[in-house]
């Protein structure tokens, strides 16, 4: 006898896990992602702040709701924005950062443009949407019936019109107007932009707007990207994770008091990150070049810190020096400098064009060391505190990823070494903003500097 398979409506039928339509089906499967994710969030209390926002980013939140963003049409569903506030509180929790609207809009977005890569479902729900639509299209119209091609998937219209409205592009534009690639970032990247932009225009204030282009230029989010490893020396301790994302985001840091040097720090901290009495930017600066002489070695040129004689007219020593010509027979000496973002001297401009303290900075390195014994070069490396690169830097952490890539054969050598100076960046301003309490040890406070 044959086998009667009962019917099943449009608006209750699940494939693989996500439903064909929009409706009650939908948002109760929506529903128990945020309960999980609730779970979830009461286990990362229990973790390092580190460890818990590692895996809040790559692995809890956003991907593991992107299946069901991209196959079902999860656009209008009331559900998306409780989902956001779970995930807004969980990170309020695992940073110790209080995220009003503003914080928590410019977390949500990728660290390309000034976030935390904590994604935002109602955000990033019309672009998954779109490009999977976009992906699929010429498989589902050589899988229909002649009859059947012309049929519209009933999700793209609200997907399309959310689209629009969170890239800010008008709703009668043209489709030609609108993105028309596979691939999820070019639909995401104009509403990431829209957003930024958003924040950035309602900045009045020169640090606020300083603080915002530093978080959009490259490599100022690399301590996110890096795996919290005790081993490898990458593991950031609560502190250290809680100052870091707490700069980026512009959040109270610390309550208001008397440094040590007798002026007054305000909730941002900023005060600490170049105050000449405090011992933190020592530190900063012996961690950066530390890792800086490690990768030389690394890459198969020995190295040595703070060499004499080089500057035969000065007497003045660079951070370090090759001990074997780097290139064209030449060896190469290195001068480490990290010049404060939000300083007096640099906030106006650094609010113009992100890197100009850094750009200031080569030029005086460059100017000290004018004098340096012949067959040397040199090269600043400037790194501003809000991890902003100056150019000479990044051309000369490419090269050295490259060398070491050669000698290790790990491709992923130049953005290692990147993390891990950013992270000393991010040690180092934590040591100087809790250096600013009288009476204190700041140096427990912030991990082991030994590493």
């Amino acid at each position: 006898s044959g086998i009667s398979l009962p019917e099943t409506s449009k608006s209750t039928a699940i494939l693989l896990g996500a439903t064909l339509s929009a409706g009650l089906q939908l948002d109760q499967i929506l529903d128990e992602k945020k309960q999980e994710l609730q779970k979830l969030a009461l286990r990362l209390k229990l973790m390092p702040s580190h460890d818990s926002l590692f895996l809040l980013r790559n692995v809890l939140a956003a991907p593991r709701l992107m299946y069901l963003l991209r196959s079902a049409p999860c656009t209008d569903s009331p559900v998306l924005p409780l989902y956001d506030e779970v995930l807004r509180n969980s990170l309020s929790a695992t940073l110790n950062v209080d995220l009003d609207d503003e914080r928590w809009r410019q977390a949500s977005l990728p660290t390309r443009w000034g976030g935390l890569g904590v994604r935002s479902a109602v955000l990033l729900a019309p672009s998954a949407y779109l490009a999977s639509a976009a992906s699929t299209t010429e498989l589902a119209s050589s899988l229909l019936p002649v009859r059947l091609r012309d049929a519209v998937d009933s999700g793209i219209e609200p997907a399309t019109s959310a689209w629009l409205r969170l890239a800010h592009y008008p709703l009668q534009s043209s489709p030609t107007a609108m993105p028309t690639s596979i691939a999820q970032r070019s639909w995401d990247d104009p509403c990431c932009k829209a957003q930024a932009d958003m924040l950035l225009d309602s900045a009045v204030d020169h640090v606020v707007r300083a603080r915002l282009l530093a978080a959009r230029s490259p490599g100022s989010g690399d301590w996110l990207e890096a795996l919290p490893l005790s081993s490898v020396g990458n593991k950031m301790d609560n502190a250290t994770v809680r100052i870091a994302a707490g700069l980026r985001l512009g959040a109270p840091i610390v309550c208001p008091h008397v440094c040590v040097c007798g002026k007054t720090v305000a909730v941002d901290g900023h005060h600490g990150l170049s105050c000449r009495f405090g011992s933190g930017r020592h530190s900063r600066h012996n961690q950066i070049n530390d890792v800086l002489r490690r990768a030389f070695i690394k890459s198969g040129s020995l190295a040595t810190r703070e060499p004499h004689s080089l500057c035969t007219g000065s007497g003045k020593r660079p951070d370090g020096v090759t001990q074997v010509p780097w290139s064209r027979g030449r060896c190469l000496a290195w001068d480490a400098t990290c010049p404060d973002t939000f300083a007096v001297s640099h906030v106006q401009a650094s609010s113009t064009r992100a890197g100009s303290a850094a750009a200031a900075a080569e030029v005086l390195k460059s100017q000290k060391y004018a004098d340096i014994t012949t067959g040397v070069d040199f090269v600043p490396v400037a790194i501003e505190t809000s991890g902003t690169w100056g150019e000479q830097a990044i051309d000369l952490v490419k090269e050295i990823g490259r060398r070491i890539a050669e000698a290790t054969h790990e491709p992923r050598s130049t953005a290692f070494l990147r993390q891990r100076l950013s992270i000393a960046v991010q040690r180092g301003n934590a040591f100087c903003i809790l250096g600013t309490f009288r009476g204190t040890d700041s140096v427990v406070s912030v991990g082991d500097w030994t590493k």
